[in-house]
């Protein structure tokens, strides 16, 4: 039993010793061989090792190379807006475009129907206080007043009739009142005669008393005459003026007649410039219709058209000034405000304190409107996309401009090109405005 334990122990032993038991006695029994350890190759144990360490020489480069700065980006100066933050006054202010336009505009309408026979302006002529537009032609007002004409002719004939007549029939009564007047004298010289004669016994009674109811007819027949002289006078007079009245009438027909001819020609009504023309040649137009329209120019006005979302601080009387365009700039105030907007911007109408020499009607122009002044504040020119009452990342040249660095700017209140700085900057620093969003989480440009 211990001998087989002992065997036992040793053949464990050989195994671990890299012996094993390969062979057998004549009894059975296991014979311990002891065997060679197989050589291993130094090819094969260099090579996975120095391949491990080019991978970790590779990942240490890779890990490095991402942890690394990377180069700043190279920028060309001349590219790039540099403004000077500048101590001082900052004038707050709206700009917006707008035009030239009359506040007064003169509607020149037809006066008469007719058809255009011709036109003697354009938009954008001068004229003056009567100046002729246009000429309109219409035969049945030009019949018209023939006919009136006519009339008035042959009722003045009627007047002069009769004031003839008139005087026919003075003079026949006035002939007729003279004859009862002699006859009655003659009369009345016969009854003298023989009032004496019958005092005397010469004559009758009878004849006596003839004469005398003679003389006092024929007195009676001179008063009757001398009356009709003034009835007549009164009659012939009614006619006269009956005569005389329709004259007037016609003469009031054929001046309305001829005015509305007059009317034919369509005029200005003052100085001005013609701003449009409503109607072409050979073209029937009726009473009242559009010819054409004329801008007053002496009554200029500039309108602009400020974005809803600027006017919130525009208020009537602020200062503006027009850019007239042609290098001029021209002072204002605000005169009024519309009330409602179109097509996202409100109209904003400006009087001129002096109205500008040369100016017409639908003149482009540029307004400035101030809306308040801010004293003793730093300011820089606005930068691209940089709204009020914000924090910006801006770029600050190094002294010698070889570098930029971002730095960190609270900006306040300003207008369209310059804006208040808060904090961040300092009279005197120098900042990039233009837009730098390109380089958007680079701390530091190169600058050449």
């Amino acid at each position: 039993m211990n001998e087989m334990n002992l065997r036992g122990d040793a053949v464990d032993l050989g195994r671990k010793a890299g012996l094993a038991p390969n062979k057998r006695d004549v009894h059975g029994n296991a014979m311990d061989v002891v065997r060679r350890r197989p050589r291993v190759s130094v090819s094969k144990t260099v090579v996975p090792l120095i391949v491990l360490a080019l991978i970790a020489a590779a990942a240490f480069s890779v890990i490095s190379l991402a942890h690394r700065p990377a180069a700043a980006p190279l920028v060309d100066a001349g590219q790039l807006v540099i403004d000077v933050a500048k101590r001082g006054t900052l004038v707050r202010s709206v700009r917006a475009a707008g035009t030239i336009e009359p506040d007064h505009v003169q509607v020149v309408s037809a006066a008469a129907e007719g058809m255009i026979a011709t036109l003697d302006v354009r938009p954008g002529s001068m004229v003056h206080d009567g100046s002729t537009i246009a000429t309109l032609q219409n035969p049945d007002l030009q019949e018209a007043v023939v006919d009136a004409r006519t009339q008035l002719d042959a009722a003045r004939a009627d007047v002069a009739s009769a004031r003839s007549e008139a005087q026919a029939t003075r003079l026949d009564k006035q002939a007729a009142y003279a004859t009862a007047v002699s006859q009655a004298q003659q009369d009345d010289v016969t009854s003298t005669a023989d009032t004496l004669l019958h005092a005397q016994g010469l004559i009758g009674d009878l004849q006596y008393r003839v004469a005398k109811i003679k003389t006092q007819e024929d007195r009676g027949l001179a008063g009757i005459a001398h009356r009709q002289i003034g009835v007549d006078t009164a009659d012939a007079n009614a006619k006269i003026a009956a005569a005389q009245a329709k004259v007037d009438q016609l003469s009031a027909a054929l001046a309305a007649k001829e005015a509305q001819l007059g009317t034919l020609d369509v005029r200005a009504g003052s100085d001005g410039i013609v701003q449009s023309v409503a109607v072409n040649r050979g073209q029937r137009v009726a009473l009242g219709a559009e010819v054409a329209q004329v801008a007053n120019l002496a009554d200029l006005k500039a309108v602009l058209q400020v974005a809803e979302s600027d006017l919130h601080g525009v208020a009537i009387g602020m200062p503006v000034a027009i850019d007239m365009n042609d290098g001029g700039t021209k002072r204002g105030f605000v005169e009024r405000i519309a009330p409602a907007a179109q097509n996202g911007t409100v109209a904003v109408d400006v009087r001129f304190t002096q109205l500008p020499a040369g100016a017409r009607p639908d003149q482009n122009i540029d307004g400035t409107i101030e809306l308040s002044r801010l004293r003793n504040v730093v300011s820089i020119a606005r930068p691209a996309n940089a709204t009020d009452d914000s924090t910006i990342s801006v770029y600050r040249p190094s002294p010698d401009a070889s570098r930029a660095f971002r730095t960190s700017v609270h900006l306040g209140t300003g207008s369209l090109d310059r804006v208040a700085v808060l904090s961040g900057l300092r009279a005197g620093d120098s900042v990039i405005v233009s837009d730098t969003s390109a380089y958007n989480d680079v701390p530091v440009l190169r600058l050449k």
